[in-house]
């Protein structure tokens, strides 16, 4: 799971450092007089992004997606896990990140209670993420010259939000998962663009 995780979050960091050269290279800034609390809020919403992306690796590598509950009744009883807000669950056992050479992955090793911690952890950072970029989306609107960027931030939010929720109440599709994937990728771009191309005015 260590290599899975690292493999996609690698591909992503290259993603946005060539996102990054191509911006800086073009040498379209947006120049705003807060640019440094803006830019403040996007690295913190980067730094954030990061971390769920992350849990998103490891909730696919430990094949913890439909822990809290797969087919109708997970439907019904979302966004509960197992039919309670705070099931039984183990942290612990969760988040060994490495467990040593020769162990077959395949199909997962966790018992359900670990899995169920890999589940929870995953919402309860989509929480947080989702409320820092709702309010920097909301900034960004405020802010003359960022509203299509503030519009295009909040739309792909609201769309990753319901992917993931379709994730669980659908059993995992393999589309709806490929897209939620594209989701978490286009919100690494708006972010890395923002970063990129505002700055303050020159003295």
């Amino acid at each position: 799971p260590i290599v899975v995780m690292g493999h996609l979050l690698g591909g992503l960091t290259t993603f946005a450092l060539l996102l990054w050269m191509a911006w800086r290279a073009i040498d379209r800034p947006i120049t705003l007089v807060e640019a440094g609390a803006l830019k403040r809020w996007v690295i913190a919403g980067l730094v954030l992004l990061g971390l769920q992306i992350a849990l998103g690796g490891w909730t696919s590598a430990n094949y913890a997606a439909l822990s809290c509950g797969a087919g109708s009744w997970s439907a019904a009883n979302f966004p509960k896990c197992v039919g309670q807000w705070w099931p039984p669950h183990d942290f612990r056992e969760g988040f060994v990140l490495w467990r040593g050479i020769g162990v077959d992955y395949e199909g997962g090793i966790l018992d359900n209670q670990a899995r169920i911690a890999i589940q929870l952890a995953h919402r309860l950072m989509a929480v947080l993420v989702f409320g820092h970029l709702l309010v920097l989306a909301i900034r960004l609107l405020r802010s003359p010259g960022l509203r299509g960027w503030g519009s295009l931030l909040g739309t792909l939010l609201f769309v990753q939000v319901g992917l993931g929720i379709a994730n669980v109440v659908m059993s995992l599709p393999l589309h709806v998962a490929v897209l939620h994937n594209a989701g978490a990728t286009a919100l690494l771009f708006v972010l890395v663009s923002l970063l990129a191309r505002v700055r303050a005015p020159d003295a």
